[in-house]
């Protein structure tokens, strides 16, 4: 396949920045910020990644782990409120995404979320000759289950290429899609070019051949609201750690219908009704609970989760469509201050993109710019491939450099890296 080449968006890099988000309110709730670095105060440009973590999250997880520390799912009555709290979380994130509680599946992250799904797919619908269509946008963690799931099955795994603006084109998609398709996985977002994917045309395409969606939300979901009614995706999921959450925590959206048919994923605990051990094999016949608890075997990281709800209220609290549209003005602002800089290229014009820029420096290696910002800056950000080799392949590089914005960035912190950026041009150039 032909490498594309990514053109640099347009936009005015003279304009001027305005917002009325009170982002230096918002600032005070995030400890972390309020340090230095190599001498310098901390720019964190790294929340595509892992994003900080507001005060009421810690305080959470105190008061949980020092005063209501109890297993869920026993009698007694510490254990019998830390179960309610924990039903209250699933609640708070079914109103989140919009859907029916019981279509809410804890898991331990994104990744886990999509290897859920695909081990199950494995174990009761792949055969041999079926097709799964994946994008060459796909982190790897939503590649590689896919390759595992159809090498154990020999379905065949479609990789469906981009666009030279870095989008998905839906022509090729229509195309690609035949009567042995069973499932398409996509990203609501690209973690490398920002891309923000079409995903209710998607939905609407797959399923008038009555294919199921599944869509990778790791990086939209901190971002902008998602709402599962309004998108018909047949699964959604992401990570809490990036919303500002704790570690170790997910959510998988499964409609009802599919978490109905599907398998176990992992076999254990809390997830079973009756264990029967006979002499005879054939008459042994486990049952298990209804979705989501049949898909939660085993203890889980419940004190996370519940402190996760304390995250979901705070979102709430300052606004998800308001901290969107003020990641989108920054987003702007740093794009057209980049534009002006003739080394930078940028990698990804869709006109709709997560508050992250990918970029490379016209004879400077990105690790090797890397290095020069964490050894003489304050400055957090990523280079390399991004967990996305296929990508990095098909686009002729090694590597990129990476900034990703949240809403406790400000338009100074950009200018500051814009002023970090020109020096290690000059440094290294």
């Amino acid at each position: 396949m032909p490498a594309p080449t990514l053109s640099t968006p347009t936009t005015s890099g003279n304009q001027a920045f305005s917002s009325s988000f009170d982002v230096a309110r918002i600032r005070e709730d995030f400890p972390a910020l309020h340090q230095q670095v190599n001498g310098q105060p901390l720019i964190y440009l790294d929340s595509a990644a892992s994003c900080h973590k507001p005060h009421v999250l810690v305080e959470r997880l105190q008061q949980l782990y020092l005063e209501q520390y109890a297993k869920p799912q026993e009698n007694h009555p510490m254990s019998v409120a830390i179960t309610e709290q924990l039903e209250n979380t699933r609640q708070q994130v079914a109103d989140l995404i919009n859907c029916s509680k019981d279509e809410v599946v804890f898991v331990r992250g994104c990744t886990e979320g999509i290897n859920l799904i695909a081990t199950c797919l494995e174990r009761a619908i792949l055969q041999p000759g079926d097709e799964v269509i994946i994008t060459m946008m796909a982190h790897h963690s939503n590649y590689l289950p896919w390759e595992m799931a159809c090498n154990q099955t020999k379905a065949n795994l479609k990789v469906l290429p981009i666009t030279a603006s870095g989008e998905i084109d839906l022509n090729q998609l229509q195309d690609a899609i035949t009567d042995n398709t069973r499932l398409i996985a996509v990203e609501h977002s690209s973690h490398v070019l920002g891309t923000i994917n079409p995903i209710k045309q998607i939905v609407e395409m797959a399923h008038q051949r009555g294919i199921p969606v599944l869509v990778d939300g790791a990086q939209a979901a901190p971002h902008m609201p998602v709402d599962m009614q309004e998108l018909g995706c047949d699964f959604y999921t992401f990570s809490g750690h990036k919303m500002g959450g704790p570690s170790g925590v997910g959510v998988l959206y499964g409609h009802k219908q599919w978490l109905d048919k599907l398998p176990p994923y992992q076999l254990g605990e809390e997830m079973v009704d009756k264990v029967s051990i006979t002499r005879t094999p054939s008459t042994r016949e486990s049952s298990f609970k209804s979705a989501p608890q049949r898909f939660e075997g085993g203890t889980q990281a419940f004190v996370e989760i519940i402190a996760f709800s304390s995250v979901i209220d705070y979102l709430r609290s300052i606004g998800r469509q308001e901290s969107a549209d003020y990641e989108q003005a920054l987003l702007e602002y740093a794009l057209g201050k980049m534009e002006a800089v003739d080394r930078v290229q940028i990698i990804g014009s869709a006109p709709e993109k997560e508050p992250l820029i990918s970029f490379t420096l016209d004879g400077i290696e990105a690790k090797k710019a890397e290095s020069w910002f964490n050894e003489n800056t304050g400055i957090a950000l990523r280079a390399g491939e991004l967990s996305a080799q296929p990508l990095m392949k098909s686009l002729g590089l090694e590597g990129v450099l990476r900034i990703s914005l949240s809403f406790f960035n400000t338009p100074q912190e950009i200018d500051q890296f814009m002023a970090a950026l020109d020096e290690c041009i000059r440094a290294k150039g």
